[in-house]
């Protein structure tokens, strides 16, 4: 069997921490998100996205195109949103903690809770 996901960092249903974010966005780093699929709207060379729903219930940033012509705005929800591939690491299920993930202070799957206490708004 092929593995269609292969080379990449998350797969659906994934949990997984964002690591990056557009420059509006930034405060969405560390923010925790399921993976719900692979998100086709973008053109191919612009890389994999994924369709990705935050755990947490407060409003985010998400950077969407303006219509008529009008150019990128920023809103605040909680709905699913596109993100790339690259900019997001998954939480792995394991009771061990990779050098990488215990670096950056990242809980693992079974211990994690909502991060809404350590975000500025």
């Amino acid at each position: 069997m092929v593995d269609i996901y292969r080379g990449l960092r998350c797969r659906p249903g994934d949990l997984a921490v964002i690591v990056q974010d557009e420059p509006e966005c930034q405060v969405n780093i560390g923010q925790v998100v399921r993976v719900i699929e692979e998100y086709i709207q973008f053109r191919e060379e612009l890389g994999v996205h994924w369709l990705v729903q935050p755990l947490s219930s407060v409003a985010s940033p998400v950077l969407v195109e303006g219509t008529g012509g009008k150019s990128q705005r920023v809103v605040w929800d909680n709905q699913p949103r596109a993100h790339y591939d690259g900019w997001l690491r998954p939480l792995l299920d394991t009771d061990a903690a990779d050098e990488m993930t215990e670096i950056a202070g990242v809980p693992l799957a079974s211990e994690w809770r909502d991060p809404v206490h350590c975000r500025i708004n």
